[in-house]
């Protein structure tokens, strides 16, 4: 039965149409290069920030607010694979490097007429927050930044790993390799909606990054993985999984894995200042 507020004019008001379901695709597949020689043996997703696979924490933050999610793999992608496999995530295996658009248009029949929200694997997130999808009008790209207060991508706003697509958009793109920023937002920068958050936002590109971003989330002087042997202090250091040092040994700025990879800061003495700022940021 209509209401009368169904009614206007003598034409009946059709329903508004529901909006459109939302997917993720999380990309998992770069190289890692920045990262080396901790990438050799690691797919960058899967290394840890506070002992927490990138890659499981993005997955859990597109469960909350994504139907579905795919995951994208290429370089040491079986290990991909093996990570996702229980959790029942889509795969989508690239043959070479397809780049963020690229990536985008070969997942398209799996997306179907989804809108996608896109995550970095490589960025950790504090929050996805809910005025990114709740206030996103689904009719042209979005994306989350952060305002780091100098000069970024976006004035003295950056961005920060996650983004929205409409469908129109996401299927319109080339299954070649391309990037996202050439395809979609450049073109559209002047007008790009921008949803600014206030969470912790670390890319770990670099290890000096990885190694800032662990210690800021985990807001202590040294991560350690269970499976890590320190042979002895380890002060504003990272210990990955099965990592080890020397028994005596003062580890002072570290990364160290668990296949004998080692990095060490030019300048130990930076690194708690750094920290603190980004932490306050």
């Amino acid at each position: 039965m209509q209401s009368a507020d169904d009614v206007r004019g003598g034409h009946t008001r059709l329903p508004e149409a529901a909006p459109r379901a939302l997917a993720c695709l999380v990309l998992a597949a770069g190289l890692g290069t920045r990262m080396h020689p901790f990438t050799d043996f690691t797919p960058k997703p899967l290394l840890t920030i506070n002992n927490e696979e990138l890659l499981a924490r993005a997955l859990t933050q597109a469960s909350a607010v994504a139907a579905r999610t795919s995951v994208n793999a290429f370089h040491l992608a079986d290990q991909i694979e093996e990570f996702v496999q229980p959790m029942h995530v889509h795969v989508s295996r690239e043959s070479h490097l397809m780049g963020t658009a690229g990536a985008i248009a070969l997942v398209g029949p799996w997306l179907g007429d989804d809108d996608l929200l896109i995550l970095n694997g490589d960025t950790w997130l504090e929050e996805l927050p809910g005025d990114l999808i709740e206030g996103w009008d689904r009719l042209g790209p979005r994306l989350l930044v952060k305002d780091v207060g100098r000069p970024s991508d976006f004035g003295t706003l950056r961005f920060v790993g996650a983004s929205l697509l409409p469908n129109s958009l996401a299927r319109g793109l080339r299954a070649e390799p391309s990037g996202l920023y050439e395809e979609v937002w450049a073109p559209r920068r002047a007008t790009l909606d921008l949803c600014v958050t206030r969470g912790m936002a670390f890319d770990c590109g670099t290890p000096m990054e990885f190694l800032h971003a662990n210690l800021a989330v985990s807001g202590s002087s040294a991560v350690i993985h269970p499976t890590a042997h320190p042979g002895g202090a380890v002060v504003d250091s990272v210990f990955l999984r099965g990592a080890s040092s020397p028994p005596g040994s003062v580890c002072v700025g570290e990364i160290r894995d668990g296949f004998g990879n080692r990095f060490e800061a030019e300048d130990p003495a930076a690194i708690r200042p750094r920290v603190q700022l980004l932490r306050e940021e």
